[in-house]
């Protein structure tokens, strides 16, 4: 197996048969052909199914796509990283290269990803960053596979191939309307959640349940704009971080009355035992920063 046909292989996978890889790559359809049927004798089965209308993935060639992809992001990251050395940037350097990729969890994103972004971009405007939110399993599922290489997650548990930094904690609220009973309260207990009808996220309810036994939501979602517009129907109250409300206008009108019992973990998840990238270096670095400015102005609380 060589990088060549690592590349072709990604390129007829994206394009869905070879004669379109073939004028992408500008290479001519035999070649490709072959190298296919070589890359396929490496591996010990077909990678493609073949028709007249093109070409679908096998489940071999489902699974050599992640790897794929993930081999040209190293080799990718690694030669950047050699080239920043030997230009001389053995520490952080405003020229440094690369793409950093980093998911959160949704309410830690919404708060950090754009003043984030801003202050590194200024800082190393020659380093491409993709942000996503996902909830902590999927990102820990992303970031041992490769995909990404940094991720902000909550209550891990055991993972062995992952090393956590605490990075902050984050208050919890329940929403409600104006009015209620449960407005008038200067507080409730993570213990008094499981009586309430509750809407909630599926990973904060695996938080919760993990410390407080289970919970019995009346409607479990994930996405703010859903919660907050079944609270406002009177369909049930939401459990969030209680840092939204500065985030996002959508709970404006809504009264958050603090949880006592229970926060939030939020700790940055890096892969144990796989080289990282200058890039990625300098952007943990920034994040560490930025976390610690939210932990400064009350958006969140220290680790």
């Amino acid at each position: 197996m060589d990088l060549r046909q690592v590349r072709y292989f990604l390129t007829v996978a994206e394009k869905g048969s070879i004669s379109a890889a073939a004028a992408v790559l500008h290479v001519a359809q035999s070649a490709i052909s072959r190298q296919m049927r070589l890359l396929e004798e490496d591996l010990g089965g077909p990678l493609f199914h073949r028709s007249i209308a093109g070409v679908q993935l096998t489940d071999s060639g489902l699974m050599f796509l992640e790897r794929a992809r993930f081999i040209l992001r190293e080799v990718e990251s690694t030669t950047l990283d050699v080239s920043n050395f030997n230009r001389g940037m053995r520490g952080f350097h405003r020229d440094v290269r690369g793409t950093v990729r980093m998911s959160s969890a949704p309410t830690v994103g919404q708060a950090i990803h754009g003043r984030l972004a801003l202050d590194f971009r200024q800082r190393f405007p020659q380093v491409r960053l993709e942000l996503t939110e996902s909830p902590t399993d999927d990102a820990l599922h992303r970031l041992t596979a490769g995909t990404i290489e940094l991720a902000i997650v909550s209550n891990p548990g055991n993972q062995e191939h992952v090393h956590f930094t605490p990075l902050a904690r984050q208050e919890i609220a329940v929403f409600c309307l104006p009015g209620s009973k449960l407005a008038a309260r200067s507080s409730v207990h993570a213990r008094e959640l499981r009586k309430l009808p509750i809407i909630i996220s599926l990973g904060l309810r695996h938080s919760l349940e993990t410390e407080h036994g289970v919970m019995q939501p009346v409607i479990q979602i994930d996405g703010n704009e859903g919660a907050a517009q079944l609270t406002r129907a009177d369909l049930g109250v939401a459990v969030l971080p209680k840092s939204v409300v500065r985030t996002s206008s959508i709970w404006q009108g809504l009264v958050a009355v603090p949880v006592r019992g229970f926060s939030v973990a939020r700790m940055l998840a890096v892969a144990k035992g796989r080289p990282v990238s200058l890039a990625a270096k300098v952007f943990r670095s920034a994040v560490e920063e930025q976390m610690a400015l939210c932990v400064g102005e009350g958006l969140f609380l220290p680790p």
